[in-house]
């Protein structure tokens, strides 16, 4: 996904050439979602809430160190350099 505006004031989760910019926030809310999914059924048959929470949390804090100004500029100086 491309980000609109001034990307350099958007924390970014992963970027390439072909495809642009993924935000963070983006990244960690589907990641947290498609988590919650799968953690909820992981008891057998009967959805269990308690460990879907726990996977919308897994999800949404998986890449927390993406918002490191190390990391943040690694990734941007990578792309400048495809």
């Amino acid at each position: 996904m491309t980000v609109e505006g001034d990307e350099k004031n958007e924390y970014l989760a992963r970027t390439s050439k072909d495809h642009g910019f993924e935000v963070c926030v983006q990244h960690l809310v589907m990641t947290g979602c498609l988590d919650a999914a799968f953690a909820g059924r992981l008891a057998g048959y009967l959805y269990d809430q308690d460990q879907a929470d726990m996977g919308l949390d897994t999800g949404l804090l998986h890449d927390i160190g993406k918002y490191s100004e190390e990391f943040q500029r690694m990734i941007r100086e990578a792309y400048d350099e495809q």
